[in-house]
């Protein structure tokens, strides 16, 4: 496409496109795109987050309801996502339904019209949205992304297990970069993440949320991958010590990646060395024909909030995600957990 276009989008939506030499971007309360002269009116279609590309029949029916809908300016129904995974926009395209996710995915159809962004270039924006959290402020924007309802000051400290003062400050920097709202005042003053997407998006680009930690390879005795994760909880759950599976590992348990993983990640409590966690599993600490990768948990980010997933101490969701995309070629893993698992 090589004719100037101009995209009027709403405020809320203008950080998710990333602008091109082609494709200006406007902020505008109606959203338009404005092409060699015409001006489409955009009918914006919020999608449920979730959505299966079997229940697309119901949104395909409010698009073509708008569609046919009597209006001097032509109009293009768009459905809204969170996030928008491959299978329902390859979906969507299939159908001429266009579609704007905050990942910056991309499609208007019309008559004469397609434009198509795929998720793309980084957003100068978004990168000069680094704001240096430490390791438990990434530990409070995890369980922020876990609330689905409107929260106080006070029940996030709890829920993250830090100060009242370090969770203001997060929410401080969240409401900066428009992340976070609020509403009501004094002790009603309640906070909300305005579109958990963009907050996972803006997470991973904190250096904190993926930062190298000290590790330690060892080999634990198992014939399948299951038995020794299984074996591990057991042995470090009577020592009591803190830990968590992570990564590719961890996201094999709910059905994504890789079947076979030939070296599994887990996060032990800071309050432990690694070297006295290898002797309470009786592993042997080895760098060739290692299994296990003992990982110092800096801010307790996988440990605290671990939950169990068939007989194993797994890591919050998110913690999941964020160390299989940091890992070495872990980025498709990460992708599809995202998608499947966590869907936004």
């Amino acid at each position: 496409m090589k004719m100037a276009a101009e995209l009027h989008l709403p405020r809320r939506l203008i950080r998710r496109v990333t602008p091109h030499p082609w494709l200006r971007i406007r902020s505008s309360d109606e959203a338009s795109l404005r092409l060699d002269g015409k001006v489409f009116r955009l009918r914006l279609l919020p999608m449920p987050s979730g959505l299966r590309p079997e229940q697309l029949p119901l949104v395909l029916q409010s698009a073509q309801a708008w569609a046919s809908a009597d209006d001097d300016l032509p109009e293009i129904p768009v459905v809204i996502g969170s996030f928008l995974t491959r299978s329902l926009r390859e979906a969507l395209e299939k159908q001429d339904v266009s579609y704007l996710d905050s990942k910056g995915h991309l499609h208007l159809v019309a008559p004469g019209v397609l434009v198509h962004l795929e998720e793309g270039a980084k957003n100068p924006l978004k990168e000069a949205e680094k704001s240096g959290i430490g390791v438990h402020g990434v530990r409070t924007v995890q369980v922020l992304l876990e609330q689905t309802e409107p929260f106080s000051v006070s029940e996030l400290a709890q829920r993250a297990a830090v100060s009242l003062g370090q969770a203001h400050n997060v929410l401080t920097k969240l409401e900066h970069v428009g992340l976070v709202n609020s509403f009501g005042s004094g002790p009603n003053k309640r906070r909300r993440v305005t579109e958990r997407t963009a907050l996972l998006d803006w997470l991973e680009q904190q250096p904190s949320a993926t930062r190298w930690e000290p590790s330690l390879h060892v080999a634990l005795y198992a014939r399948r991958p299951e038995e020794l994760w299984s074996r591990m909880t057991q042995k470090l759950t009577q020592a009591g010590v803190a830990h968590a599976l992570t990564g590719a590992a961890a996201a094999s348990l709910y059905g994504v990646g890789p079947t076979n993983v030939p070296l599994s990640p887990v996060r032990i409590s800071p309050t432990v060395s690694l070297k006295q966690a290898a002797e309470e599993l009786g592993a042997e600490v080895t760098d060739r024909g290692a299994n296990l990768v003992l990982l110092r948990d800096t801010g307790e980010v996988g440990s605290k909030g671990a939950m169990t997933k068939d007989d194993v101490q797994v890591a919050p969701l998110v913690r999941i995600y964020l160390d299989a995309r940091s890992a070495r070629r872990g980025e498709d893993v990460a992708q599809q957990f995202r998608e499947v698992v966590l869907g936004y």
